[in-house]
């Protein structure tokens, strides 16, 4: 039984070593930034509301539907960590939706697309993205500046396996 155990933890080891993963700080994303950076948008939405309408059960039960809808956008995905399988030939993405909620997607290579662009968020300036499908559906965006930013060399690295996989 010991044997088996060993062997188990033995192929894990090695098949994280196998795996090229980049991650964006904890500091970046924690509990209360999520709360406070995802919310914020809603109080704005309830305190207009308030203001020109007063209370009415039926817009606020449409403004938090509405927002919950928003929030399950996988554009409003917070991408915690890449990580490149080689030996499996996929890409695994770990992500937090609606605030709490963990989620992982795995990507094979075969399916696997990429964009690096300028894109344009709010009324702010453009902020050039990566932006990473499976097929024709995205899946996840990595900003270099912004809200859940990632740093420029983990952008460009990730950016240059991606180019390396795709040719």
């Amino acid at each position: 039984m010991q044997e088996l155990i060993n062997a188990s933890y033995f192929a894990n080891y090695a098949k994280n070593l196998s795996m090229e993963t980049f991650e964006l700080s904890k500091e970046s994303y924690t509990l209360w930034d999520r709360i406070r950076k995802e919310l914020s948008l809603l109080v704005l939405l309830v305190i207009i509301l308030l203001f020109f309408v007063g209370f009415k059960f039926v817009y606020f039960t449409a403004i938090i539907v509405m927002y919950s809808l928003l929030l399950l956008l996988k554009r409003n995905r917070i991408v915690t960590s890449v990580s490149f399988d080689d030996q499996n030939k996929e890409l695994h993405i770990q992500y937090y939706y609606f605030i709490f909620a963990r989620g992982k997607e795995r990507i094979p290579y075969p399916k696997l697309n990429y964009k690096l662009s300028m894109k344009r968020f709010g009324f702010g300036a453009a902020t050039q993205t990566l932006e990473i499908f499976k097929g024709k559906i995205l899946s996840a965006e990595l900003r270099k500046d912004g809200k859940w930013s990632w740093p420029e060399e983990k952008t460009n690295a990730i950016c240059e396996k991606l180019s390396t996989i795709q040719n």
